[in-house]
Parts: structure tokens; sequence; C-alpha cells
């Protein structure tokens, strides 16, 4: 087997890799995110690896994926960032998530990043209430 030959079947693999990763990806957080689909385009064996490392950190495991998915939603409100926290408010409630547990979340926000985080916090739920059937 050529070295091309072996390229190209590596190169197969990671196409075939990165479509079942978007899709789960899509269907867990109802789009993929336009850094992801830069990503794939750009550098398709990075992307496959950050959707591998992204797989691996919100399967169960000691902390519940609802729980890994409140935790990512509270940190993305922190850096403002209102569409990847809308997408993992998705994940959570896709997750078993309650009202009870995202208020929580959102009140630990206001004395480690303020109200400004609070507010993206908020907004996003209310985006992501209003995408969910």
């Amino acid at each position: 087997m050529t070295n091309k030959t072996k390229s190209n079947m590596r190169d197969n693999e990671i196409a075939n890799q990165i479509s079942k990763s978007l899709t789960a990806f899509s269907q867990e957080f109802g789009k993929v995110l336009e850094p992801v689909a830069f990503l794939k385009e750009k550098d398709p064996a990075l992307c496959a690896a950050f959707l591998k490392l992204h797989e691996l950190t919100l399967n169960d495991g000691f902390l519940s994926k609802k729980h890994k998915f409140l935790i990512h939603a509270a940190i993305t409100a922190a850096q403002h960032d209102r569409e990847a926290t809308v997408m993992h408010i998705t994940g959570a409630l896709e997750a078993g998530a309650n009202e009870r547990e995202l208020l929580e979340t959102a009140f630990t926000l206001i004395p480690v990043a303020g109200m400004p985080a609070f507010a993206v916090f908020i907004a996003a739920w209310q985006q992501a209430q209003q995408a969910t059937p």
C-alpha cells in the first residue's frame, strides 16, 4: 500500500468520524456552531479531535451529563458567549435539567461573574426555551 493510499484512507476515516460526531453534536445542541464548522473546513483532523474531546468530557461519569452541561453553560455565560450558553443550556435541558437547577446555576454566577454574566445566562435560557418545541 502506498503512502498516498494510506493518507486517503486516513482522510476518509476522519471524514466519517467527523460526520458521525457532527450529527451527534447537532442533535444534542440543535446546531453546529460556526467555529466548529470553520474548524472542520480548515483542519478536519483537529476538528475530529475537538469533537472526540467534547464527547469524552460530556459523558456521564462521577458528574452527570446534565451537571456537566450546567457547568459549561455557567462558564460560557461568564465569558459572555450567549450563543454557546444557549447550546449548553439546550444540552442541559435535553439531559433532564429542570427550572430550579437552571435558576441555581444562574444564581451562582452573580457573586463570581457578576450581573452581566447572569443576564447572559437568563437571555440564553429564554432563547433556548423559545427554540425548544
